[in-house]
């Protein structure tokens, strides 16, 4: 059972702010810090600027914003990608798009780095293009790093450029998006490997979440894009390299957040487009992803547009969650975070 100690809103304002895209990692030396898109709407203005905003005291205050990626003409976005690497800097994958303002819509991702706990990041690598159509790393949290040495992150993505900017079933060619992730031998430079997670001519699978439940053992939660959104779980055995035929989920979730506690427990946090549950939920496992039974809401919306939920391990043994607010009625969301212990 858990339990929600606090809630805060993390950036707010008075003027009519998209606030979205939120992702957050927990740095060696204790910081919270929470990345996030900030525009003029959600996803129609080609104005997003990736913002950063930072905790000294395991999210009881926080400092203010910072503008990260900023580029005239594009939008910007990456926050949700952040992640720790093994050796202990930081890596953001920016999601820079044209929607608006050209005949022919374009999306590209690329990386950047700070090696001084995100107080600065360096420039932009070279672009990530793991599928032939578009590319979406979903990188929020810590990265995995498997027993040989190599590093892994979950990757989803289409064969086809239909619907590069705004992914969707309603590909033009009929075809498909599918879940992956995929291996790097040198520091994250390159990702030449890849291994399927989730896919099927039926289902657009989309955002999976993956967390190492004991040596050898991984469980991914994946999103899907189409009615009634049912979320589905594979697992593997060998550190990845193949995977169990994904299984339907008693929930409803989009853009998962997955987390294992001391004792076991395994959270995944949610958007929850059951229509009677709209907002942010929460489903556990407590063996290993067996079973799964609804934890409780976190966020109850007006609709379904708010969530991309981030969890860290707090070093009291607390869970954070960050996520962002459902729009009001005059286009105003924000980010909001608040603390859950387990109890027993």
């Amino acid at each position: 059972m858990l339990e929600i100690l606090e809630r805060r809103t993390i950036v707010g304002g008075i003027a009519p702010r998209s606030r979205s895209l939120t992702g957050i990692v927990l740095l060696p030396g204790g910081d919270l810090l929470i990345g996030y898109r900030e525009g003029t709407d959600h996803l129609r203005t080609d104005d997003g600027v990736v913002m950063t905003v930072r905790s000294t005291d395991d999210g009881r205050s926080w400092q203010s914003p910072n503008k990260v990626v900023e580029i005239p003409g594009w939008d910007c976005a990456g926050g949700r990608s952040m992640t720790i690497t093994p050796d202990g800097n930081l890596l953001m994958y920016v999601f820079l798009a044209r929607r608006s303002t050209v005949a022919n819509p374009e999306a590209h991702v690329f990386p950047i780095r700070s090696v001084d706990r995100g107080c600065s990041w360096g420039p932009m690598g070279e672009e990530l293009t793991l599928f032939d159509g578009w590319t979406e790393p979903n990188t929020s949290g810590s990265m995995i790093q498997l027993s040989d040495g190599q590093w892994m992150i979950p990757v989803y993505g289409s064969a086809t450029s239909m619907g590069v900017i705004n992914p969707s079933s309603a590909a033009k060619d009929g075809s498909k998006s599918y879940s992956t992730v995929a291996f790097s031998q040198d520091g994250g430079k390159t990702w030449p490997n890849t291994c399927i997670v989730a896919q099927h001519p039926a289902i657009n699978f989309h955002e999976l979440a993956v967390t190492q439940v004991e040596e050898g053992h991984l469980l991914a939660v994946v999103r899907t894009q189409d009615p009634p959104y049912t979320s589905y779980q594979s697992d593997s055995d060998d550190e990845g390299r193949t995977w169990s035929t994904p299984k339907p989920l008693p929930f409803c979730g989009q853009t998962p957040s997955l987390i294992q506690l001391p004792s076991g427990t395994i959270l995944c946090a949610y958007r929850d487009r059951d229509p009677d549950k709209l907002g942010v939920s929460l489903s556990v496992t407590y063996d290993q992803g067996i079973s799964w039974e609804f934890g409780g809401q976190l966020y109850a919306g007006a609709d379904w547009n708010c969530g991309y939920p981030g969890l860290v391990l707090l070093p009291d043994g607390d869970v954070f969650c960050v996520y962002y607010s459902c729009y009001d009625e005059w286009g105003n969301s924000e980010v909001h975070g608040l603390r859950l212990r387990e109890v027993k």
